[in-house]
């Protein structure tokens, strides 16, 4: 059960090794058959099951929504987060340009077993690409929580400014913290509060075959925070759907 939220509350969590490029591992064991399941854990004790086959997906698998939004990429196209490379093989097989981009070099891995063509391993809040050589940057899969707290979206919003060229866009999908109603979701966002944190940031770590991730944050921005964030940086919502569930947006940003 997830703890109450108090400010001075800071429950355990299990210890076990950790294992800097866990998920990367993850990745590769289910490339070679092995287990499909992990754990994420919150540092309020509350987790959650998660299967790797979703980031396997084929085109006729992936959701409507990020198909739709796939439909809408052109020309020089760069995939943040890239995981285990199914955004990137989507567009390959359509004949876009694309570069893969993963902070895990196990994940770059993965995508290159898989025929991922240019996959790097590189981190999306500071990406070494020349200014003004991408026209399309990806973010699916909530990948725009990568950027982790407020400020670290606007860190990611700017760098990503740099290198998109004039009339080029951002195609993502987040989740609105304030979309939801579920108790454990609500006590957490409150415990935030009591922290001093953002609501809508998330201290986690991936759980797999006994051994753990460092902790890393992601963020759930609200949607009018979003909108702020990219005024801010030089960009604009140009469209924006709720998807799925009742937390999920997909969104295009110019």
């Amino acid at each position: 059960m997830l703890a109450v939220a108090q400010p001075d509350l800071q429950p355990a969590v299990p210890r076990l090794p950790l294992e800097a490029d866990l998920f990367g591992h993850v990745l590769w064991d289910y490339l070679h058959g092995a287990s499909s399941e992990y754990f994420m854990r919150r540092d309020d004790n509350y987790s959650d099951r998660d299967s790797t086959g979703r980031y396997f997906r084929s085109w006729e698998e992936l959701p409507a929504h990020q198909r739709c939004l796939l439909n809408h990429a052109r020309g020089q196209v760069l995939d943040v987060g890239a995981g285990a490379g199914q955004h990137t093989l989507a567009l390959q097989t359509r004949g876009l340009k694309v570069t893969a981009i993963d902070k895990s070099p196990l994940a770059v891995e993965v995508c290159r077993a898989r025929g991922v063509r240019d996959a790097r391993v590189m981190d999306a809040m500071a990406p070494e690409l020349e200014d003004g050589s991408i026209d399309t940057v990806l973010l699916l899969g909530n990948n725009l929580s990568i950027a982790g707290t407020p400020e670290g979206l606007r860190s990611m919003l700017t760098s990503l400014r740099r290198i998109v060229r004039p009339g080029g866009q951002i195609l993502a999908e987040f989740h609105d913290y304030t979309a939801t109603h579920h108790p454990t979701a609500l006590r957490y966002h409150q415990w935030n509060i009591c922290r001093g944190r953002y609501p809508g940031s998330i201290t986690i770590r991936i759980e797999y075959d006994g051994r753990c991730s460092p902790f890393f944050d992601l963020l759930l921005p609200k949607l009018s925070d979003l909108r702020a964030a990219c005024a801010e940086t030089g960009w604009k919502v140009a469209r924006c759907i709720q998807v799925m569930t009742e937390s999920t947006y997909a969104v295009g940003i110019e």
